[in-house]
């Protein structure tokens, strides 16, 4: 028994933005016909409802994103450029790839969204599941970019909106199994990689301590 708790907490607890069971899930539902979908054994739906949507809420936000991020936490740089990635700081918990057409960024829920340039807000849509709360962006030269899984939406449609404007903060509404946000890039219909559009990141390192030996509290005694 102590065996079989173990194992469920290991595939259960926090791990790069999900945990190990629901990565998996998601790995074996993605895509699939919805003909498929509806052979899920309910007591499978009933361990996914009971176990991986919990995972959505606020309290495990903060122990999430640290873990997921203590490898993965990049940092936009800063240069000038026509795009800005919708976050400063953030952990990439997928990457673009067939069937995920677009990055997830992890952060905590509630921080703060902007827009990768400059644009119009052509949709402001809230779904129970796929993107959840979600806003869309129309560009010039075509392009569009989308925000999904917000808690919080700040804009309008036909609103006109810069880089400092806020669309919204992070959140994990709709399909989602932890606090992030998926963003993705499109030019004529056609999804775009957001790596290769927007400015450069790097690796986050943090900057090491030095220790220094504390000053003792009394001078040493000389018998």
């Amino acid at each position: 028994m102590n065996m079989l708790k173990t194992a469920l907490i290991w595939l259960t607890k926090p791990y790069y933005g999900s945990n190990r069971l629901s990565r998996w899930l998601r790995g074996k539902i993605d895509n699939r016909p919805i003909q498929e979908l509806i052979g899920i054994p309910l007591i499978g739906l009933a361990f996914f409802g009971a176990v991986i949507v919990p995972q959505t809420q606020a309290s495990f936000a903060t122990a999430e994103v640290y873990l997921d991020t203590q490898m993965t936490t990049v940092n936009a740089i800063v240069v000038p450029s026509r795009f800005r990635w919708p976050l400063a700081a953030f952990g990439i918990s997928q990457y673009f790839r067939g069937g995920h057409p677009g990055v997830d960024l992890t952060n905590p829920a509630g921080t703060p969204i902007y827009p990768v340039t400059e644009g119009k807000v052509v949709l402001v849509a809230t779904l129970r599941d796929g993107y959840g709360r979600h806003v869309m962006i129309e560009h010039t030269d075509g392009m569009t970019s989308v925000y999904a899984h917000l808690s919080r939406i700040e804009v309008k449609e036909g609103q006109t909106v810069t880089k400092d404007t806020e669309l919204g903060t992070v959140g994990a509404t709709g399909w989602a199994t932890g606090n992030h946000l998926h963003l993705e890039i499109l030019q004529n219909g056609v999804t775009l990689n957001p790596m290769e559009v927007l400015p450069e990141i790097k690796k986050y390192q943090p900057r090491e301590l030095t220790h220094q030996p504390a000053p003792q509290a009394f001078p040493a005694l000389t018998l």
